[in-house]
């Protein structure tokens, strides 16, 4: 059939099972809007700011476990959604970025609103693609969402010049992707694993956020339950485990308490699956040590590329993490040990005691603890929370239980203002579910603006700003290396119930202990959006300082 380049890509998309895009309007790619316009099972959702439109993708993807899709116009455009695309880059998420660009006949002349695109994303971006030709439209994006889905998932650009969406092409009938074979542990390299963890006996499984469908979850509680594994998540993988079940032992985070780092580092064998191993995963590469760990560590990671690139395995296999533990589950798990279970109870204890929260008095504003502890009580049982980045997250990870059905959204590059975004996301893909947001006083002001989003599709939503008035976690930094010589971390702040108001939503202050529990119960049962603005006492930043 004879169509224009736009209406080609937009066909191959919905083909493909998108159904919804993110994107803030740019007349440097109307006619792929128009081309929307053809296909209402396509839906577009027009956002207040790129960066925020990159977020919701990103949480989308997480939510489908296909690609998400942004439409971003050229220049500042696409400069705004770059957090988006880093955030995508270091959470593994699959994302295409499609970018209007100028003209086919002033590229290079330094045209208005003219970048070179893989210069300025080729270090961020898993490719860089550039459509010069509206015959060539559906194999590169066909290339572009191979590349994004493959190995490491992440973000690949898509540059899209105007004139070239007009071209006439001629395409084949529309048909989805064939779905890609996913490489499994050879037998070998399962009866080196099954040999060595039976004769661990302190062996720990680190779990990372490739484990991220409903099938890889069941494998990894089936594996950590039949070798009586304990289980720690790395870094904002709160939800790979429900909390709440005896193997889960915590997550890796920036602050680990020492009752937990020091028990930790006794183990004698890492199982870690669907984790690069990064820095802050393996708390600088000090956890499983780098280059040569103290224990014996077995990587399990569907890029060959990651294994080995800062660690030195004992065992590296090149598996998705489903399938390994799939198979690992299948295999028959040695008795179990007193020693094994000892160890196991320890782990479990620990972080236990941790989440043991004890009210604290506060002379001004609220401990967050108490927040936390009441969301436990009043979320629904199959919650989706949203978390920002920022210091107030150490209270909702320390406090916080993510139960079987729930599900926590966070993003470990630490990227400041993707909550909303998350929790718009989120709420649009699941409106039957109740979606929680959590942030601080400096990420809800840089995208919170995204409500007016939701407001305008009609998406229920509950945002928890805690208000410290502080850049926390700078003002801990600064603290600890300059001591007395403050800098830059000090903010002022509206009234954000009052600010909620004004968008016709409801707004709750907590500034006291005695109305945290009747608020949030009262804010979690509004029918319509709430915002709770929780005056954090700005004595207490962080919930392991104490």
């Amino acid at each position: 059939m004879r169509c224009s380049a736009a209406e080609a890509l937009i066909t191959f998309l919905s083909s493909n099972g998108i159904d919804r895009v993110f994107c803030v309007p740019g007349e440097s790619y109307l006619s792929a809007l128009d081309a929307m316009y053809e296909h209402p099972t396509i839906e577009v959702i027009a956002c207040r700011h790129e960066g925020g439109a990159g977020f919701m993708a990103v949480a989308d993807a997480r939510l489908t476990g296909r690609p998400g899709v942004l439409f971003t116009s050229r220049g500042p455009g696409s400069m705004n959604a770059a957090i988006s695309l880093h955030a995508a880059q270091q959470d593994g998420v699959p994302l295409l970025a499609f970018i209007g660009h100028v003209t086919r006949e002033e590229l290079g002349r330094g045209a208005f609103q003219e970048i070179d695109y893989r210069q300025t994303f080729g270090d961020i971006a898993k490719g860089v693609l550039e459509v010069h030709s509206g015959n060539r439209m559906i194999d590169l994006v066909a290339q572009a969402w191979r590349l994004a889905t493959n190995g490491t998932p992440g973000p690949v650009v898509i540059v899209l010049p105007e004139d070239m969406l007009a071209d006439d092409v001629e395409v084949d009938a529309p048909s989805p992707l064939p779905v890609p074979l996913k490489p499994g542990p050879t037998s070998t390299d399962l009866n080196a694993i099954q040999q060595r963890l039976s004769e661990a006996k302190r062996p720990l499984l680190l779990a990372g956020g490739q484990i991220n469908t409903p099938e890889s979850k069941a494998a990894l509680r089936r594996v950590a339950e039949s070798w009586g594994l304990p289980v720690l998540g790395t870094f904002k993988q709160q939800e790979v485990m429900a909390n709440d079940h005896p193997n889960w032992v915590g997550q890796v985070g920036f602050v680990m308490p020492p009752l937990m780092a020091e028990s930790l580092e006794q183990a004698d064998l890492i199982l870690a699956v669907g984790t690069r191993l990064g820095d802050i995963s393996t708390q600088g590469y000090r956890f499983p040590a780098a280059p040569v760990p103290a224990q014996d560590v077995i990587h399990a990671y569907p890029d060959a590329d990651q294994i080995g690139r800062n660690i030195v395995p004992l065992i590296g296999v090149v598996a998705d993490s489903g399938i390994f533990l799939a198979e690992l589950g299948k295999l028959p798990a040695p008795t179990a040990t007193g020693e094994r279970q000892a160890w196991l109870d320890e782990l479990s204890g620990n972080y236990r005691s941790l989440g043991k929260y004890s009210p604290i008095a506060s002379e001004h504003g609220v401990d967050p603890g108490t927040v936390v502890t009441a969301v436990n009580r009043y979320a629904s049982p199959d919650a989706l929370f949203c978390l920002d980045a920022g210091n107030f997250a150490t209270w909702v990870h320390r406090y916080l239980t993510v139960h079987e059905e729930q599900r926590l959204l966070a993003s470990a590059s630490g990227a400041m203002g993707s909550g909303v975004p998350f929790a718009v996301a989120a709420g649009m893909r699941h409106p039957e579910r109740m979606v929680i947001a959590f942030l601080g006083d400096g990420g809800a002001l840089m995208t919170c603006n995204e409500l007016a989003t939701a407001i305008h599709h009609g998406i229920n939503i509950k945002i928890i700003i805690v208000d410290n008035s502080v850049y926390g976690t700078i003002k801990g930094f600064q603290e600890k290396l300059f001591p007395g010589r403050q800098v830059a971390t000090s903010l002022t702040n509206p009234d954000f119930a009052a600010w909620a108001e004004s968008f016709g939503v409801r707004g709750y202050t907590i500034d006291n202990a005695d109305s945290v529990e009747s608020t949030i119960e009262s804010a979690l049962a509004e029918d319509g959006s709430a915002v709770i603005h929780v005056k954090q006492d700005p004595a207490r930043l962080n919930a392991f300082s104490a």
